[in-house]
C-alpha cells in the first residue's frame, strides 16, 4: 500500500495488445532504470511508467511520465556457438585480453555479427553491454559452457567456476556503468595519440589510464557503421599513430573484427575454394595479397602494408587460428568431387607453410595440417593422429623441415602417448642426421651448410622439448659443427697469414657473426680465436697499420667492434 503524501511508480509492460503491471517501485529513478532494462530485452513491445500520488485516504492522482514502444526482435537466433577451449581467466583484467575476447567473439558470433559490435566495444560500453546481458539465456548459456570447459581443464568444480565467471561479469558491468557518465577526451576531430596524451595528463594510475582510453576510443567506434566501416577508420590509424599503445588499441579491435566469419571474404574478395582462401590469407599476412572480384582494394592495400611491417600481431594471431580451423574442417580444399585434387592442393599448402626458415603459424597451423591429412586419408582417433603426423612428416623433403614440423607439433601439456611419440621421432631423426651434408644436402656453400645446422640447433633450443631430450639433441648438432670446423680447418683458412692483419681479423669475426656457429664447443673454438687477436699487445696499431689517415683508423676500429658485438661473444677478461 502506498504511503499517504508519497508517490509510487508503476512499471507497465505492453503485451498481447494491452498494458499490464510489471512492478511497483518507490522512486522515479528506480522505475526509469527498470524501464531501460526491460526495453533492452528483445521480446519487449513497450514500457510505460505511471506515477501515482496519494493526498488522502480517498484522493489520488495518476500520470504517465514515460512511455516507449518498440518493434520486437522476434525470430533472431542469438544462441551461442560452441567452442572447445577457452583461456582460464584468473583476474578480471584477463577478460579484456585478446585471447578472452577472441573466445567471446566466437561464442557470441550470431549476436555480434547482427549488431556489428566487437567484444572490445561491448566490454567498454555500458549501454551495449547491458543490452546484451539482458538477453534471455545467451550469457548464462555461455557462462555454463565456459565453466564446464574450465572445470575439465583444471579438474575443478564447474559450479564454483561459474560463480567466479559471474563475479567477473558483474565487476566488468559495474565498471562500465560507473564510467558511463565520466567526461573523457573525445576522439572525434582528434587522434588516438592526442587522446592518450590528454588522458595521461589527467590520470596517474597506468591501468586506469589504459581503461579510460579504451572507453573513450569505443565511444567513437560504436558510431562507425559495419565491419568494413570500422576497418576503414581503424587501418589508417594503425599507419599514422606514433604511440605504441594507440597502435595496440587499433590492433585489438581489428583482431575482434577478424573473428567474424565473412569479414575476410568481404575484404579480400571472392576465392575459388577453401584452399585458395587459405593461400590468400597467407599472402595477406605476408603483405602480398592481390584483391579479386568484390574486394575492397583500398583496405587490402592498407592491410598488406601493415602486415608486412608487422604492425598487427594480434590480428595475425587471430588469422592463424582461423587457418587452423579451416584446415581442420570438413570443408573440401577444392571444388572437385574427387579427393585427388585436394591431396595435390594439400601439398601446395604444406610447401607454403613449412619452409627452411620455420613454420608459419607454429603449432596452430601444424595441427590444422595434421587434421587435414587425416581427413584426406579417412583416418581418425589417436591412432589416426599418429599416422597423420607420420604422413605429414614423410612428405617433407629435408631433415630440417621434418624437425620444424615435429617441434611445432610438440605440446608439453599434451597426452603422454603423443608426447612420447614425438620425442621418439625427434630422437630418431637427430640420430639419422649425423653429417652436415645430410642436414643441408642442397646447400651450395660451406657457410650455408653451417648456417643450416646452427639454425636447426636454435630451433631445438627454443622448443618446448623437455631438457632430457632437448640438450642431447642440441649437443649433437654442436658436435657436428665443431668437428667440421676443426677437421676442415675453417678458422685457419680464414686466418690466412698472406693477408694483412686487419683483413684476417675481419674475416674471422665476420664468419662468427654470420650465424654459422652452434651453441657450445663450436662457439668456444671461434671465440678463443677472436680473443687471441684482441689480446695481442699492439692489436690497435697492427689492425690500422696500413691506414694512413687518423680519421679512417678510428672509423675502421669502430666498424670492427660493431661487427664483434654481432657475434655475441663475451671477450672480457
Amino acid at each position: 500500500m502506498a504511503v499517504l503524501g508519497r508517490a509510487t511508480f508503476e512499471i507497465q509492460l505492453y503485451k498481447g495488445g494491452r498494458w499490464a503491471i510489471f512492478e511497483v517501485v518507490p522512486t522515479e529513478e528506480t522505475a526509469r532504470h527498470k524501464a531501460a532494462d526491460l526495453l533492452a530485452m528483445k521480446t519487449t513491445e513497450g514500457v510505460r511508467i505511471i506515477k501515482e500520488s496519494r493526498f488522502g485516504s480517498d484522493s489520488r492522482r495518476e500520470s504517465e511520465i514515460f512511455c516507449q514502444m518498440k518493434a520486437t526482435e522476434k525470430g533472431d537466433d542469438f544462441s551461442i556457438t560452441p567452442v572447445d577451449a577457452a583461456p582460464l581467466c584468473e583476474k578480471v583484467t584477463d577478460y579484456y585480453q585478446t585471447a578472452a575476447r577472441t573466445t567471446m567473439a566466437r561464442l557470441f558470433t550470431k549476436y555480434l555479427e547482427k549488431q556489428e559490435l566487437t567484444p572490445f566495444e561491448l566490454l567498454h560500453s555500458h549501454k551495449n553491454l547491458k543490452r546484451m546481458l539482458n538477453l534471455d539465456s545467451m550469457v548464462p548459456s555461455a557462462v555454463d559452457k565456459i565453466a564446464q570447459l574450465h572445470a575439465r581443464v583444471s579438474n575443478g568444480d564447474a559450479r564454483k567456476r561459474r560463480d567466479v565467471i559471474y563475479a567477473a561479469v558483474d565487476s566488468i558491468a559495474k565498471r562500465a556503468r560507473e564510467v558511463d557518465s565520466k567526461e573523457l577526451p573525445e576522439l572525434k576531430g582528434s587522434t588516438l595519440d592526442e587522446l592518450l596524451r590528454r588522458i595521461d595528463a589527467r590520470y596517474t594510475d597506468a591501468e586506469e589510464r589504459n581503461y579510460l582510453a579504451h572507453v573513450a576510443f569505443v565511444r567513437q567506434s560504436i558510431n562507425w557503421t559495419g565491419w568494413l566501416g570500422k576497418m576503414s577508420e581503424l587501418l589508417p590509424m594503425a599507419q599514422s599513430q606514433k604511440d605504441e599503445r594507440a597502435r595496440a588499441m587499433v590492433d585489438e579491435m581489428l583482431s575482434d573484427i577478424f573473428v567474424a566469419k565473412t569479414v575476410i571474404k568481404d575484404v579480400i574478395g571472392v576465392s575459388k575454394h577453401l584452399g585458395d582462401a587459405v593461400m590468400r590469407i597467407l599472402d595477406l599476412m605476408e603483405g602480398k595479397c592481390k584483391p579479386t572480384k568484390f574486394a575492397v582494394e583500398e583496405l587490402v592495400a592498407l592491410l598488406n602494408e601493415l602486415f608486412a611491417a608487422n604492425l598487427l600481431p594480434r590480428s595475425k594471431k587471430v588469422l592463424l587460428d582461423r587457418l587452423e580451423r579451416d584446415l581442420s574442417s570438413a570443408v573440401r580444399l577444392t571444388n572437385s568431387e574427387d579427393i585427388a585434387p585436394d591431396k595435390v592442393f594439400f601439398d601446395t599448402v604444406l610447401d607454403r607453410v613449412i619452409t627452411d626458415h620455420g613454420m608459419i603459424g607454429g603449432s596452430a597451423v601444424a595441427i590444422g595440417l595434421t587434421e587435414r591429412w587425416a581427413r584426406l586419408n579417412n583416418i581418425g582417433g589417436p591412432t589416426g593422429r599418429k599416422r597423420a603426423m607420420e604422413g605429414v612428416r614423410d612428405k617433407l623433403m629435408s631433415g630440417k623441415r621434418k624437425f620444424i614440423y615435429l617441434l611445432a607439433m610438440y605440446d608439453p601439456n599434451g597426452t603422454p602417448d603423443m608426447k612420447a611419440l614425438i620425442e621418439s621421432q625427434v630422437r630418431d631423426l637427430g640420430g639419422q642426421l649425423n653429417t652436415i651434408q645430410k642436414i643441408a644436402p642442397e646447400a651450395r656453400t660451406e657457410k650455408t651448410r653451417l648456417q643450416e645446422v646452427a639454425g636447426m640447433q636454435r630451433l631445438v633450443l627454443d622448443s618446448t622439448l623437455p631438457d632430457r631430450l632437448r640438450d642431447p639433441v642440441a649437443a649433437k648438432f654442436d658436435e657436428l659443427v665443431s668437428d667440421y670446423i676443426i677437421s676442415q680447418g675453417v678458422i685457419q683458412r680464414l686466418d690466412d697469414e698472406r693477408l694483412v692483419f686487419r683483413e684476417r681479423a675481419t674475416r674471422v669475426v665476420t664468419f662468427c657473426a654470420s650465424g654459422v656457429l652452434t651453441v657450445g664447443r663450436a662457439t668456444t673454438i671461434a671465440r678463443d680465436n677472436v680473443v687471441s687477436y684482441l689480446r695481442r699487445k699492439d692489436f690497435i696499431s697492427e689492425f690500422t697499420a696500413d691506414i694512413p689517415d687518423p680519421g679512417d683508423k678510428e672509423k675502421a676500429i669502430k666498424e670492427f667492434y660493431g661487427l664483434l658485438a654481432k657475434t655475441g661473444f663475451d671477450v672480457r677478461g
